[in-house]
């Protein structure tokens, strides 16, 4: 039995509209990342925002709208009826209580998992998907209909000239960003990176708005016209971009960091993301320490802003606050002090120091954004098992046998020896290969899984079957088409091809067998 070849993928490929990198290549030796990243516009961002303003999202008055976006909406009332109302539909259909603020996010997680129109297809296999897109992918059908019906690159080529207008007023500001990042992490000239930052630039997308997306080593930040400065919000995104996997891999050395966790669990003015998962706080804690050293605010306003970070459950900004004051008094890389500076932390102190100081902090009163300014979530931090998975999941898209085999293995050695995801991945490995025996023991531990993405495990109980009835099994193999069928996920229209092995048995090997 062989992988399905549908599964498998490459990314998505396009043209740099600003020269990111001859920008690069002009600052000094430290800032070597910069070349991984460019300001571009996306032609799947626009259609997506066509069809979303047919659909109804709308959060600001028609008098704060960019000239874009009153275009974009034009084009959206002269889109075929039944189109807007099946848009309308979908879209109503999916919000789920969220406001429309909440909801443009899932919609830009959709667009930047598919390829470049016409064909909207998926860069990655369906189970892989963030779970915000993939609950969406009804979305893609009416994209391609709207793509072709409003004629969008004939209007996308109109527009052209106001987004390299805006793309080239935002660039010098995000050049120096990341410069003045660069030299304080002290990033070294030379090597080379295959992790990439976007920047896009949608002025059909609110004023103002600004969302982060990543996978993996893929990061993205979309942005609405700019009548505000948001370049802290873009140097946020490019602080996670350059750290997240060195947290990642160094959070483990801190011993009893769940006892650090306990101590906010349920605290009033607490932000319950920094509560559930200690790699998303210590990311947040660094980053938001890294900011403060960057920007030299005055001492007093230095302490008020590791104070209200702290208070809001951040509970290390502190001590990396003073750890990154020591840092800039030496010569090294952040990357290489920030292992021993993570060792360095201690749990009692940290305890002790929250005992004496967090409930005398006040609560910090957070600002509530205006319509238009939609809030931004911070970027999830990976944990290294999840990073492993990715990093197999990526190479078996690129057809990476052997990179995805010791990432699954590796998943399974070290961190999780019944990860459904590591085992599901190596049984897709080992049916390409052709190797039936393991792709059907891979294939049946991942159906016993419990924590295995139902996107997956439906598909593990299919492949499964159809080894089985390759096998002359076929009383086991129609209880494993029968499992995937009671579980009712239809990821890639897997509840067909359920149905088909129940109907008849997968492959002819053993129809001599057969009455």
């Amino acid at each position: 039995m062989h992988a399905d070849s549908g599964m498998i993928s490459g990314m998505f490929s396009r043209f740099a509209l600003v020269c990111f990198v001859v920008l690069a290549t002009t600052v000094s030796s430290d800032a070597q990342s910069s070349r991984a990243v460019r300001i571009d516009t996306d032609l799947r961002l626009f259609t997506t925002m066509v069809a979303l303003n047919a659909a109804g999202f709308d959060v600001e008055l028609g008098s704060q709208y960019h000239p874009v976006r009153t275009e974009v909406r034009n084009l959206a009332k002269q889109l075929d009826p039944n189109l807007v109302t099946r848009l309308r539909d979908f879209y109503e259909g999916h919000k789920r209580g969220r406001d429309d603020e909440a909801h443009l996010s899932r919609y830009i997680s959709l667009a930047v998992s598919l390829t470049a129109p016409p064909d909207f297809k998926l860069s990655s296999r369906e189970e892989s998907l963030p779970n915000d897109a993939r609950d969406l992918l009804g979305f893609v059908d009416l994209l391609k209909e709207v793509y072709v019906q409003g004629k969008v690159t004939s209007l996308w080529n109109d527009m052209r000239p106001a987004y390299d207008e805006e793309m080239n007023r935002l660039g010098p500001g995000i050049r120096e960003q990341i410069v003045r990042t660069d030299a304080f992490l002290r990033i070294p000239f030379g090597g080379s990176s295959t992790r990439t930052m976007e920047i896009f630039v949608e002025l059909s997308a609110p004023k103002n708005s600004v969302n982060v997306r990543s996978d993996q080593d893929n990061y993205y930040v979309v942005l609405g016209e700019s009548t505000n400065s948001r370049m802290d919000d873009l140097r946020h995104a490019y602080l996670h971009f350059q750290l997240d996997n060195l947290i990642a891999t160094n959070g483990s050395k801190v011993v009893n960091r769940d006892r650090l966790m306990l101590l906010v669990k349920g605290v009033e003015g607490v932000q319950s993301g920094y509560t559930t998962d200690f790699h998303t706080m210590m990311g947040e804690s660094l980053i938001r320490a890294a900011e403060i050293r960057i920007d030299r605010p005055t001492a007093v306003r230095a302490k008020e802003a590791v104070d209200n970070y702290y208070r809001a459950g951040l509970l290390l900004v502190p001590f990396f606050y003073g750890a990154l004051v020591e840092y800039e008094g030496q010569e090294q890389a952040f990357r290489t002090v920030f292992p021993k500076m993570v060792s360095a932390i201690n749990v009692d102190v940290e305890a002790a120091r929250f005992s004496s100081t967090f409930m005398s902090i006040p609560v910090a009163q957070r600002s509530t954004s205006s319509a238009e300014v939609p809030v931004e979530q911070p970027a999830p931090v990976a944990n290294p098992m999840r990073d492993l998975l990715k990093e197999g999941e990526a190479a078996l898209n690129a057809n990476n046998s052997e990179k995805a085999k010791a990432a699954f293995e590796k998943v399974l050695s070290d961190y999780e020896r019944s990860n459904g995801a590591a085992l599901y991945g190596l049984g897709l490995l080992a049916s390409k290969e052709g190797d039936s025996g393991q792709a059907r023991d891979y294939f049946e531990r991942a159906t016993r899984s419990e924590g295995l993405d139902p996107a997956m495990k439906v598909w593990a109980y299919i492949y499964l079957a159809r080894i089985l009835d390759l096998d002359c099994e076929r009383e086991r193999a129609l209880a494993n088409y029968r499992q995937a069928e009671r579980m009712g996920d239809n990821t890639r229209n897997a509840q067909a091809a359920a149905k088909e092995g129940i109907r008849k048995p997968f492959g002819d090997a053993c129809s001599d067998l057969r009455p």
